[in-house]
């Protein structure tokens, strides 16, 4: 019983995470309408936080949380016609972030670079070529985190070397586990595929090739629309 309420609760909460999810991949953030041209599903493989005091003498009250994080995929997908964005291209980012703890809120910045494997004959990161950099600002909300294990994250590119730009949005997928069930679960979100392929409800399981070191990877979903 006790296993029951836990998993109703959690996909009660997963319910509500998905209705945010939908309105913040789907809705546009600027008055013009634009037009989705590229997807990008990332892992978080590493990340350093800090925690700073709003004064430096009193480190009771932390109220800055600065993270460094470096993600990596290999699912790119194109929603346009040349695109910048290559299906099947690998993709590699690095951001920074700045919450205040008060508000679960704080703007982030990084540079995101698409890759094209020059030998497909092998698997190795020392075969990727650079043919996309974009620089993205934006915002990341990390209100949801705890509640529904998802973290929205929203804002603008410009690619580097050529004239596009636009908005983005798009949602963090942190994996949690459930009282008296193996393994961990991720919010299955519209239009992300579930690698494991055994889905329970709005909930995905997390798939043997999404842990590094026995960690299951936070994922990303990231729509770019121009």
């Amino acid at each position: 019983m006790c296993i029951e309420r836990n998993l109703r609760s959690r996909l009660l909460n997963v319910g509500v995470a998905l209705v945010a999810i939908v309105g913040v991949l789907v809705l546009a953030l600027p008055a013009r309408a634009e037009t989705p041209v590229g997807q990008l599903v990332l892992y978080e493989v590493n990340e350093a936080l800090r925690l700073k005091p709003a004064r430096h003498d009193d480190t009771a009250e932390l109220s800055r949380r600065f993270a460094q994080a470096s993600l990596l995929g290999v699912d790119v997908r194109a929603l346009a016609a040349n695109s910048l964005f290559t299906d099947g291209a690998f993709v590699k980012a690095d951001a920074s972030s700045n919450v205040d703890m008060a508000t679960g809120r704080g703007p982030v910045r990084g540079t995101i670079q698409l890759l094209k494997d020059i030998d497909p004959t092998r698997n190795s990161l020392d075969t990727l070529l650079v043919t996309g950099v974009l620089e993205i600002r934006g915002e990341l909300d990390l209100t949801t985190a705890k509640s529904t294990a998802t973290a929205p994250i929203t804002g603008r590119w410009r690619a580097e070397y050529r004239r596009e730009h636009g908005t983005f949005s798009g949602v963090f997928l942190i994996p949690f586990a459930i009282d008296g069930m193996d393994g961990y679960y991720y919010v299955n979100p519209p239009g992300c595929d579930c690698k494991s392929g055994k889905t329970m409800g709005y909930l995905c399981k997390v798939d043997v090739t999404e842990f590094v070191l026995g960690i299951p990877l936070t994922k990303a979903v990231v729509i770019f629309s121009k």
